[in-house]
């Protein structure tokens, strides 16, 4: 059996092991999408609630909100899946990548932003899949895992996922770029995020779930806290951009 036959399914069994993961994400970001009693409110922006919840000692923000245009259905999809659309409603974002693709719907991501924090900057990878729910309804969600990018700030730092224990298992191997490597970014995960986005009568409903380990020390937990919650309102922005003339 040659080298490349073996690297052929290795890399068939990985791309199988992913879509299994990003399925589990699917379904356990349906079940915390659900408003129960175990959400609390954290914040009011206009008329948009952010709740939140603890859930194995990290905490999953929701929120909801409806665009005006239910013909900006297929734009929404295409904006939020695009690993550089945040750029538009946040101006702390830098740029995305897809250092690995599956398939079109099944990627791994890279993001980086500038941190609310200081002059650094900050990058997460994560399992990022789309699904199609129905003719009018479409599901994007992602998760990070201990993925071995070379980092060279956090080489002896293993990050465990609260929220999607199969992910855990899942640790690529991510061919990152010189100052990941050097150690010159500040690494975060996410344990879960998703966008459900459906297309109504009136508009398009999205449904916002976010839950991130900002990897900060415990001073700065409570600005941390505040960052994830604006970045979640970041993307009511999109009512604005996609409004109906």
């Amino acid at each position: 059996m040659n080298k490349g036959y073996i690297k052929v399914v290795l890399a068939l069994l990985k791309a199988k092991q992913a879509a299994a993961i990003i399925t589990d994400v699917l379904n356990i970001a349906k079940n915390h999408a659900k408003h129960t009693k175990e959400y609390n409110v954290y914040d009011k922006v206009d008329d948009v609630t952010l709740y939140v919840k603890d859930v194995n000692n990290a905490e999953v923000g929701l929120l909801e909100f409806t665009i005006p245009n239910p013909d900006s259905y297929d734009n929404v999809v295409d904006l939020i899946w695009n690993p550089n659309g945040a750029v538009h409603v946040d101006e702390k974002f830098i740029e995305g990548s897809t250092p690995q693709i599956y398939n079109e719907n099944l990627v791994i991501i890279q993001q980086r932003y500038k941190s609310v924090l200081g002059n650094s900057q900050r990058y997460y990878h994560a399992l990022a899949g789309k699904f199609k729910l129905s003719e009018n309804e479409t599901a994007i969600v992602t998760a990070s895992s201990n993925m071995n990018d070379h980092d060279g700030y956090y080489t002896n730092s293993k990050y465990v996922n609260p929220i999607v224990e199969s992910i855990n298992s899942f640790c690529p191997d991510i061919n990152s770029q010189e100052d990941i490597r050097k150690g010159k970014l500040y690494k975060m995960y996410i344990n879960m995020m998703a966008f459900f986005i459906k297309k109504e009568p009136k508009g398009v409903k999205v449904t916002h779930l976010s839950s991130v380990d900002a990897n900060v020390s415990w001073p700065l937990t409570l600005a941390a806290r505040g960052a994830k919650a604006t970045k979640m309102f970041n993307f009511v922005k999109l009512r604005e951009i996609f409004k109906k003339e």
